[in-house]
C-alpha cells in the first residue's frame, strides 16, 4: 500500500449495456484496457465491476483525454455511450494494480458524482477539490459533452485511435481506411475544438499543483 496526494479517478458505466452481447462486452473491456494502458500517466489500470461499470486512476493532466478515448471507444464498438465521472482530489491509500480497493477523496468525488449523472442526463462531468477552477471546468465539460453527443461510430473509431499521438496515416492504417476518410471523420467530429479543449484543460489543471 502507498500513500499519494492529488490524483484523478475516472468512474463510468456503459449505458444500455444489457442489450450488448457477452462477447461484445468482453471485446469492449479488452479494447478499453489497451486504450488506457498506453498512457504514461496511468497510475492504476482500468478494472470493470458490476458487469458494465469501470474505474481507473491517473494523473490529473491526462484524465480528460482518457475519458474522451474511453467514450470514443465505446461509441465506436457498441453505438452507445458511457456516463463518465472524473474526480480529482486526495488519494489516501493505493493498492498496487487494484483501483477498486484503493481509497481517498478522489474516489468519493468521482463515485458520488456518477450516481447523480443519470438523473441529470449527463455523459461527462468532472469535480475537483478546487473551487478556484471548478466553475471553469464545469462549463468546458458541458460544451465538449455536446460535441461528443453528436459523434457517430465512424467518427468515434478514428478519435479512439488518439489523433494527438498518431498521424492520420497511422490511424488510417490501423482502421483499414484512407487518410482522406480519417480527415473527414476528424472534421465531422469537431476534433480541432476537442483538441483545443484538451490543451486548455491541461493548462488549467496545472493551477491545482
Amino acid at each position: 500500500m502507498k500513500k499519494i496526494k492529488s490524483l484523478a479517478v475516472i468512474t463510468g458505466d456503459i449505458i444500455n449495456s444489457s442489450g450488448l452481447s457477452k462477447e461484445l462486452k468482453q471485446r469492449i473491456k479488452g479494447e478499453l484496457e489497451g486504450v488506457t494502458r498506453n498512457n504514461s500517466g496511468l497510475k492504476l489500470p482500468l478494472q470493470f465491476f458490476r458487469g458494465d461499470s469501470f474505474q481507473l486512476m491517473c494523473s490529473p493532466d491526462i484524465a480528460a483525454k482518457l475519458a474522451l478515448l474511453i467514450q470514443a471507444t465505446i461509441i465506436s464498438m457498441a453505438e452507445t455511450f458511457a456516463r463518465i465521472s472524473i474526480g480529482i482530489g486526495q488519494v489516501s491509500t493505493i493498492f498496487e494494480n487494484d483501483v477498486l480497493q484503493s481509497e481517498g477523496e478522489a474516489f468519493v468525488l468521482s463515485g458520488h458524482q456518477l450516481d447523480k449523472m443519470k438523473k441529470e442526463n449527463r455523459l461527462l462531468k468532472i469535480v475537483t477539490n478546487s473551487d478556484k477552477i471548478q466553475m471553469h471546468l464545469e462549463m468546458a465539460f458541458l460544451l465538449v459533452e455536446n460535441i461528443i453527443n453528436d459523434w457517430k461510430p465512424g467518427q468515434a473509431s478514428v478519435i479512439s485511435k488518439d489523433p494527438q499521438k498518431n498521424t492520420q496515416r497511422v490511424i488510417a492504417a490501423k482502421l483499414g481506411i484512407s487518410p482522406a476518410a480519417v480527415s473527414k471523420a476528424l472534421k465531422a467530429g469537431k476534433w480541432v475544438a476537442v483538441e483545443q479543449f484538451l490543451f486548455w484543460y491541461m493548462q488549467l489543471v496545472k493551477i491545482m499543483k
